[in-house]
């Protein structure tokens, strides 16, 4: 059936398949292909991504992956019972870019992305959009303690909420008063070609030897600088035990192309402390369709509390180790992650234990 598809829809002769990370890839002739299903995204969307991508590859990224429309010039074909969009693997690698860290390559991208024409019109702000979700799952809450039967996850989100809505309630102040901090600052710090969601693995590694980063343009989104290197490392803090040194090194590095601006490191600081992981999880359970979702859900919870205490901690030890000395006077720390002792002595097996 796929073979079919890729023929039908685009007159490609599928030779061989293979995986890109969580793509479905295929060679026809001497080029490679690789799909990316756009379902749940809208055509406009998926168009702007495309133009974000071209508008890299003329500033010579040539590791952007190319768009191939449908055989009838359509954005997206139907293949194994999606809507997908098709790209082109880059046939050609800079060998210089081998030996240049993440960060100074995400530094370079960002360079080159304000220069983007098209992102000119303005996007709601991240504290709207936190706004929005936080009201949802406050609804969903206070529906919740209507209910007599309760399954394990929605004893978890009744438990935990109080916690995170504190987090959530704390980010969306600290990124509404840096606006005010600066005022018409923002000006001056333009938008970029970003990433909805920027770890080690978004760009696509074809092998170990090749060492190359394949960029796929439905990971573009135009925004602030800072999204991504919060959302880096935000993943960093995850994995590793003692993230600071490497995250560091990450910023070093990605300042030797652009510096961090005490506004960014505001927006940072504030992206960090909104705690994502739990929105995604708590909305992702409530939208599960079956019962391996619902179970997959409801352990990421438990995961999640599991690892809070170190988040914290890092969140408290970020201030002072992470952002320049130079610029602590104008990134305000957060009351409670001040307090050690509280922090410290936070009573998590009581708060999150499971059910």
């Amino acid at each position: 059936m796929f073979e079919r598809n890729v023929f039908d829809e685009y007159k490609l002769y599928c030779e061989q398949r293979f995986m890109l990370g969580d793509f479905e890839g295929f060679t026809a002739g001497d080029k490679h292909y690789f799909f990316v299903a756009v379902d749940d995204v809208d055509d406009d969307e998926v168009k702007e991504m495309i133009q974000m991508g071209n508008h890299l590859k003329a500033l010579g990224d040539y590791e952007v992956a190319t768009f191939v429309p449908t055989m009838t010039n359509a954005l997206a074909g139907f293949v194994d019972g999606q809507n997908c969009v098709l790209f082109q693997l880059p046939q050609y690698f800079s060998r210089s870019k081998r030996d240049q860290s993440l960060g100074y390559q995400l530094a370079r991208q960002h360079q080159g992305g304000k220069s983007y024409p098209q992102g000119k019109r303005d996007y709601h702000s991240w504290s709207q959009f936190w706004i929005s979700r936080l009201a949802q799952l406050d609804l969903l809450y206070v529906d919740l303690t209507k209910r007599e039967k309760k399954s394990s996850f929605d004893q978890a989100f009744m438990t935990s909420f109080p916690y995170y809505l504190g987090r959530t309630e704390n980010a969306i102040q600290y990124v509404v008063d840096s606006d005010l901090d600066f005022g018409k600052q923002a000006g001056s710090e333009p938008k970029t070609i970003c990433h909805y969601k920027f770890t080690p693995r978004t760009w696509l590694t074809i092998d170990d030897q090749t060492l190359a980063a394949v960029k796929s343009p439905t990971d573009f989104v135009y925004d602030h600088p800072s999204r991504d290197l919060a959302e880096w490392m935000r993943v960093t803090i995850s994995n590793e035990e003692e993230p600071i040194k490497k995250i560091n090194r990450f910023i070093t590095n990605y300042e030797e192309v652009e510096p961090i601006s005490p506004k960014a490191w505001r927006y940072i600081y504030g992206r960090l402390l909104f705690p994502i992981e739990y929105f995604q999880i708590v909305e992702g359970y409530y939208r599960s369709v079956n019962e391996d979702e619902v179970d997959d859900y409801t352990e990421q919870i438990y995961e999640l509390f599991v690892r809070e205490r170190h988040t914290e901690q890092f969140l408290r030890r970020f201030h002072s180790e992470v952002i320049p000395a130079s610029w602590q006077q104008y990134v305000p720390t957060i009351d409670w992650l001040k307090n050690f002792k509280a922090t410290t002595t936070r009573n998590y097996d009581y708060l999150f234990k499971k059910q």
